[in-house]
């Protein structure tokens, strides 16, 4: 097929096969990089123009990092790997005779080759008025847009003489990783960008009964004592009924009036895999095979959050960066090794363990180890204060994007951890962009 002449619509059948890796996620990149090598020309196909470290996200929604830090343009991403050419769009459907995705400017982007990378998306689970009255934490608007929410709200309370009476209150739903750390962080928001006497108090609420229900016993008890140590009111083994304007409501009948209930409850794949006609498992995800391709697609793959492995073929990759990476990271290397003329080899999925942090110099690690007859056992591996806590901040600056990246949040959490002040707690009011009508 080739690559298309943007002015005349035509393909040249000259030009070398064209990949498309939709999604620009921990997935798409790595997919990309994998094929530096490869003798194709590669479309990077995404909404927006910049790569999202999510990880991090927590942190620029409660004005420790600004927003710059934690995201990439991919244009400067791929300045090195010139076969790369970076697309903003957004796909709707697909032709699968033509081999051509259809955007959703009308314009549509030809490929020899597909690697859907998308990732995934907000999943409410159908709580009634929860997509409207909350504020979700996955992309990088999401943070900016709550930042500038809790900004406001704190500043409004710093203005008013007898604001101390009255605290402002953040529910934070769900007791993941994400909503652990969140929870954390804004316990300590208000006095360290604000002031003393401007209270945040901080509410979270878990459906099961122990926080961090991917980690250890152990784990979930630190992270449960310090969390309350710190001041935040833990909920176990309750579930949200429903939200509004000003509140949430428990299933057991419990009012939180509140206007900030921040969700970090769960995900689900990005649609994108029933709008194409592909086959779903749990979640919404596009079943694959071993090597990551879409059956009765021989030439599309899937990695990241938007795909899944079969039963069949072992445990599922769990919906965390480190998979993403290494499932995107295959998927290139898949299409390489066509292109090649090579046979496909199965995707292995390394573990390499899980983390959480809790405050500042605090978290929590386990990490596998392996037995000498060549077993993984299950996080054996477990520790938690400071060292957890350097060894996370350690991985995050390793898989930060760029130079320049790395080197601000490591200066940036090192003013942070000696001064208790954020870098990202600039209050901006947006301009409006809206074109003037006369």
């Amino acid at each position: 097929m080739g690559t298309q002449d943007h002015m005349s619509g035509r393909v040249s059948a000259i030009a070398r096969p064209r990949v498309v890796v939709l999604g620009a996620g921990f997935a798409g990149l790595n997919a990309a990089h994998a094929l530096r090598d490869a003798d194709a020309a590669v479309v990077l196909l995404d909404k927006n123009n910049y790569h999202t470290f999510q990880p991090l996200l927590y942190q620029v929604s409660t004005g420790y990092l600004a927003a710059e830090e934690v995201g990439a343009t991919l244009r400067t991403i791929f300045r090195r790997q010139p076969s790369v050419t970076v697309r903003m769009g957004a796909a709707v459907s697909v032709e699968w005779t033509d081999r051509k995705l259809c955007l959703q400017d009308g314009s549509a982007l030809e490929f020899d080759y597909l690697i859907l990378a998308a990732g995934a998306e907000t999943n409410y689970f159908g709580i009634a008025g929860m997509a409207e009255h909350s504020w979700p934490l996955y992309t990088l608007d999401d943070a900016v847009r709550l930042r500038m929410h809790l900004l406001n709200r704190l500043e409004e309370a710093a203005a008013t003489v007898d604001h101390a009476a009255e605290p402002i209150t953040a529910v934070v739903v769900g007791g993941g990783p994400t909503g652990v750390e969140t929870a954390g962080a804004l316990a300590s928001m208000g006095q360290e960008l604000v002031g003393p006497a401007t209270a945040l108090r901080v509410t979270l609420v878990e459906a099961i009964p122990r926080l961090l229900a991917a980690f250890s016993p152990r784990s979930s008890k630190r992270a449960l004592e310090d969390l309350r140590r710190r001041g935040v009111e833990v909920r176990l083994g309750e579930t949200v009924d429903s939200a509004d304007a000003g509140g949430v409501t428990l299933a057991d009948g419990h009012r939180i009036e509140t206007d900030t209930v921040i969700w970090a409850a769960g995900v689900q794949a990005n649609p994108l895999g029933g709008a194409f006609g592909l086959e779903l498992a749990k979640h919404g995800r596009i079943l694959v095979d071993p090597q990551l391709r879409v059956p009765g697609h021989p030439n599309v793959f899937a990695a990241g959050d938007i795909a899944v492995t079969t039963p069949a073929h072992g445990a599922p990759p769990p919906m965390l960066a480190s998979a993403a990476i290494q499932t995107g990271r295959h998927a290139g290397e898949q299409v390489a090794r066509l292109l090649a003329g090579k046979p496909l080899i199965p995707f292995r999925y390394r573990d390499k363990g899980i983390m959480a942090v809790l405050g500042r110099g605090d978290a929590v690690a386990e990490l596998p180890l392996r037995s000498s007859g060549g077993r993984t056992s299950r996080y054996p591996l477990r520790f938690g204060g400071l060292p957890a806590w350097l060894l996370w901040l350690g991985v995050h600056i390793v898989y930060l994007i760029g130079f320049r990246n790395r080197l601000k949040v490591l200066l940036d959490w090192g003013w942070s951890y000696f001064t208790s002040r954020g870098a990202g707690a600039i209050l901006v009011h947006p301009p409006d962009t809206r074109q003037r009508t006369s």
